[in-house]
């Protein structure tokens, strides 16, 4: 029987918290919508290649795709990913 490693995931869960409270802070984000900040936070540390969402005023958006990118620079953060919706992605070919 094989073993689960446990893993602390404290961590990961106060970096995450921290860079979306820098992209509340910096106003990339309005403070009412957390959820937003934490989900492009998730996608940064997890380093994703695409964040993808029908939220275009938040979050699907060039203008805050490129503030998102310049303040996970000024963190650390350099692999940079692509806001998008789901019709971006959808091909047509088969």
């Amino acid at each position: 029987m094989r073993k689960l490693k446990i893993i602390d995931t404290e961590p990961v869960i106060t970096e995450v918290e921290q860079l979306a409270s820098a992209y509340i802070e910096k106003q990339i984000i309005n403070r009412n919508k957390i959820e937003d900040a934490l989900h492009i936070a998730i996608a940064t540390v997890s380093e994703m290649d695409i964040l993808l969402s029908w939220n275009f005023r938040h979050l699907a958006n060039i203008n805050k795709e490129m503030h998102v990118h310049a303040t996970n620079i000024t963190k650390g953060y350099h692999k940079e990913f692509r806001m998008v919706t789901p019709m971006e992605v959808i091909s047509d070919e088969e």
